[in-house]
Parts: C-alpha cells; structure tokens; sequence
C-alpha cells in the first residue's frame, strides 16, 4: 500500500482501478516543407476540422455540465480563429516550418504571454490556448479521438500528468470514478468540470502516475490523497467512508426549504457568490436566499471593449427577475492587471493586487463609472438591487460615488425613466485600511461586507495562492479576528448590515463563532450553502463559546 498526497479539488470517495491517459505531444514532426500553399491549406482543413471536433464536445458538455462550464469550448473554436494566432502560424509555415511545429510554437508562445501575467484568470487561459491547439495537432497528426471506451469494462479513475477540458468531456461519464494529475489547479476547468459532474479529483500528486496503470485506488478528494492498492482493512475503512459520504450529500439536499437558524432560533441568511447569469440555476438549487455578491467583473472581462448600457442592463435585469425581492448585490468593477480590459488603460503590474483595481478603477474613468451606475438604477425596478464598492480605502472615494449616484437619479428623473429609489449602497472591507475606519464608512453607507480573503491576504502581506505560502498562510490570526470585530461592531454600532464573504463564510469550524458575532449574511459558492446551513441548524449560541473548536473567537 502507498499514500500519495495532492490537493483535493473536488470531494468524495472513490474506489477502483488507475488508467493512465498518455495526451501528451510527444515526437511532433519537425521538418522544411516544400510546398508552402499545400503546407497552408493542409493547416486550413485542418482547423476546419477542429473546429468541428470541438463543436461536438460542446454539444455534448451541453448535456452533461452548466452552460457556463461547457461555453469554454466555444472559446476554443474563437482561438483557432484568433487573427494572432493565425498570423503566427501562417508566418511560420511561410518560412517553410511544417504545421504541427508552427501551431505548437504559436501556441506556447501565446500561452506563456499569459502565464506570466500575475492573475489567476489568465494563468487558465493558457490552458484553453493548449487544449485549442492539442485538439488542431491531433487532427494534423491524423489521431483518433479520446477514446470512449475507457472502462468499458468497469468504471476507472482516470490519471494524467494533466486533463485538458476537451480530455474531461471526451470520456463518457458512466466510465468514470474520478480524476488524479500530476498537474492543475483549484480554479482550472478541468477541476470545475469535475466539481460539476460530482467526480472526486485530486491534484499536484509529484510522483509519475504511469507506473500505477491497472492498479486498485482509493481517492480521497477531500483530504488530497490518493491510496495505491490499499489493504483490506484500508478498503473496508473507506468502503464505510464512502458510504457515510453519500449518505450526507442525501443530508444535505435535505436542508433545502428549512430556514438557517440554530437551534435557539437564531437566524442567520445564507446567500450565494456568483460571477456570472450562467450561475443563477446552481444558486437556485442550492436553496440561495438571494444573491449576495454577483461580481460584474465577468461582464467586462477579456474584450476589445467596454460593454455598453443595453446590454448591461440585459445582464442585471436578467438576475434582479430571476432573485426579485430576495435581493441582489452587484458590485461595481474590481478588474485590475491582466483581466482583459486594456479599453480602460490599465497598465502591466508585477502586483496587479497593490495595483489600479477596484474603485480607483471607477474614479479614473468617471464616464465608465457613469455607464455602469445608469445601467444598475435602470435594472432596479426589476428587483431588489444593492450596490457594492470594492477596494474602498477612504471616505472621499465614497463621497465621490455618492455625488455620481444622485446626479445619475435627476437626469434618470428629468428624462422620465423609471427606476427604484429604495438601491442599497454598501462597501466591501478588505484592506486594515477600511475595517479601521469602518465606523466612518458604516455611518453613511447602508451596509458593508467583509471580504475574508482579500482582508486576510492583505493583513498578512501572503497571496493566498502562493503554495510556498501554505505553511505560514493562517486564516485564525489574531490580527484578522481583531479586524473583523471592529468592523462588525462598527456596523452594529449604526444599526448596518454586515455580510461575511470569503472562504471563512463557509468554514463551518467557525460558523458558530460568526454567529456569536452577529453576522447578519454569509455569502459563499452556491455549493457550500447546503453544507454551512446543517451546520447553523446544529449549533446552539445560547452557551457562548463553549465548544468552539478553533481559537477564532471575539
């Protein structure tokens, strides 16, 4: 038996045997082509070809993922199209490079223009330029498809050095246990996919997987392990594991409908993070009580320029109808190096987080803020809207915003077009800056939320992740417990509503803790709703911090 350790990314058990899936490149031909228009043309088909390929993968995540996860392959169609691409591969095969090496060497060019880019957006785009053009050199190179029939005989648990989308939805579900790589990380599509289709996977296993083919495992996606031909008592262990396992996801679709109060009546509302309309379903069937943070960031993201009112009203429209008076809470753009919005000038940072992102965004472009405000107040009366700033470090930039919104209402006014006046203003506390002056903040805003990672990140100087951070990343310090109990008591102090968001609003090691707070909200991933609120119908506040199983207390 032998234990190897990675990073679950996706949770469950499951048991059987490894097929190691070789996608690699290897042995491209290299050679001088002769006949350049023949060498372009064969490119061409080629492309064509793909682009059909890839058409049928869509057609079949359509059936078996969200709409969100499986319009990646869309974006893949789009690369292969890309006039930069295009013009370096024809560049290459007019200096008489054969196809498959100018479409490998575009590609990892292109790939590492954005891998060196300090954002975890675009760090995943480099995976959607290869996995474009792996599925291009397959067909120049004349090779099969994924093969369907991988564990035709019995479901296996697929192992790679790394699984590309196409790879992922190319295998047919009822031939899968569950994912292991040498490579990936938490937020790749291949993980989301995963985490979608209910497939434990875990990642970052430094050890070659090739040798394990055939061979009986165990993954563990919650605890990052991987057990290679466990012993008997090992399988019974997680035979029993695996079993309570399904047993608390049957739990927790159980929990929907019930209200999030504990069991001395306390309640708290759960609502989900969301950054896109494709979510709004998974918010829906996780029970959401609204929506507690939609980040517009993805409407603005990784286009040539910025979208228009129309169709920014189209967007919160869209999810103000779908929550009504639940409530939604959409932010104003955060955005920052390296998120595809060159329209507004912002400039290459070698630490886009210290960098021009959140509201001083807003601030240097007045008329892109204007924009999106009008957009919001014109969607208002299609719900109940709430408006969030990010990055806020001062009150003169809320003042700034505030004066903008009641210009936009007397021209909204004047010209006749109906919106509420009942929109919420709120800021996001994320820096020590703006929890030590958030009884300023609290005393002119309608309520605040507490953005955990970003506070945590900042307070610590510690990009949450950096994996050489892992060790000295510590989520309980003193120093984010005294931060957040005075922008807690601050916002009580003025009757405000405080919202927690971030990994610490679903870590039910400290719900209970957040409860004796008085959090009003806990906004986390749809996914983790259903989980928190067994954990909040468990907990009983009458006996303070008695059990309390972290030294996280206030």
């Amino acid at each position: 038996m032998k234990e190897l350790m990675g990073r679950g990314v996706s949770t469950g058990i499951a048991i059987g045997k490894v097929y190691f899936f070789n996608n690699s490149l290897l042995d491209l031909p290299d050679y001088e082509i002769d006949d350049i228009e023949a060498e372009l043309e064969r490119y061409h088909e080629g492309v064509e070809l793909a682009k059909a390929r890839l058409e049928k993968i869509y057609d079949n995540a359509k059936e078996r993922v969200t709409k969100k996860e499986s319009v990646i392959f869309k974006t893949h169609m789009m690369i292969l199209e890309d006039s930069k691409f295009v013009n370096l591969v024809e560049t290459a095969i007019k200096k008489k490079k054969n196809a498959e090496v100018a479409v490998y060497n575009a590609s990892t060019k292109i790939a590492n223009m954005f891998r060196q880019l300090n954002d975890d957006y675009f760090r995943e785009r480099c995976n959607d330029i290869i996995d474009a053009s792996h599925i291009l050199l397959q067909i120049l190179q004349q090779k099969d498809e994924v093969n369907e029939s991988i564990g035709d005989d019995e479901p296996v648990i697929v192992a790679a050095i790394d699984l590309l989308p196409s790879d992922t939805m190319s295998f047919k579900k009822s031939n899968l246990l569950g994912f292991v790589t040498n490579d990936g990380s938490q937020n790749s599509h291949t993980a989301i996919i995963a985490r979608t289709m209910g497939l434990p996977s875990v990642i970052q296993i430094h050890e070659p997987l090739a040798g394990y083919n055939g061979k009986q495992a165990i993954i563990d996606g919650q605890l990052g392990k991987v057990i290679i031909e466990p012993d008997r008592n090992t399988m019974a262990l997680y035979n029993a594991k695996r079993e309570r396992y399904l047993k608390q996801q049957q739990r927790l679709k159980r929990q929907i409908g019930l209200p999030s109060e504990t069991k001395n009546k306390q309640y708290i509302r759960l609502t989900a993070d969301i950054g896109s309309i494709d979510d709004i379903e998974k918010a829906k069937e996780n029970d959401a009580e609204g929506i507690g943070l939609f980040r517009s960031d993805m409407l603005f993201m990784s286009r040539e320029k910025s979208p228009d009112e129309t169709e920014q009203i189209e967007t919160y429209k869209t999810i103000l109808k779908a929550f009504g008076d639940k409530g939604v809470v959409i932010n104003t753009v955060n955005g920052g190096s390296g998120k595809g919005m060159d329209y507004l000038d912002i400039p290459h940072e070698k630490n886009p987080a210290l960098g021009f992102k959140g509201i001083r965004i807003s601030l240097e472009n007045p008329e892109f803020l204007r924009t999106q405000l009008r957009a919001l107040y014109k969607a208002s009366v299609y719900g109940k809207l709430s408006i969030v700033l990010p990055m806020i470090s001062s009150m003169e930039e809320i003042d700034y915003v505030k004066r903008e919104i009641e210009k936009i209402k007397d021209e909204l006014r004047l010209q006749g077009v109906p919106y509420s006046d009942d929109v919420k203003l709120g800021v996001m506390i994320e820096t020590p800056a703006a929890a030590l002056i958030s009884d300023d903040i609290c005393e002119v805003v309608d309520f605040i939320i507490i953005s955990t990672d970003n506070l945590i990140q900042y307070t610590l100087a510690m990009d949450r992740e950096n994996q050489k951070l892992v060790d000295f990343y510590r989520p309980y310090h003193p120093a984010i417990r005294r931060l957040i109990k005075i922008a807690v008591d601050n916002a009580h102090k003025y009757n405000k509503k405080v919202s927690i968001c971030g990994e610490l609003a679903s870590d039910t090691a400290v719900t209970k803790v957040l409860l004796l707070a008085k959090a009003d909200e806990l906004i986390m991933t749809p996914s983790k709703i259903l989980k928190v609120k067994a954990a909040v119908r468990e907990i009983d506040t009458s006996d303070g911090y008695k059990n309390n199983t972290t030294k996280f207390k206030f």
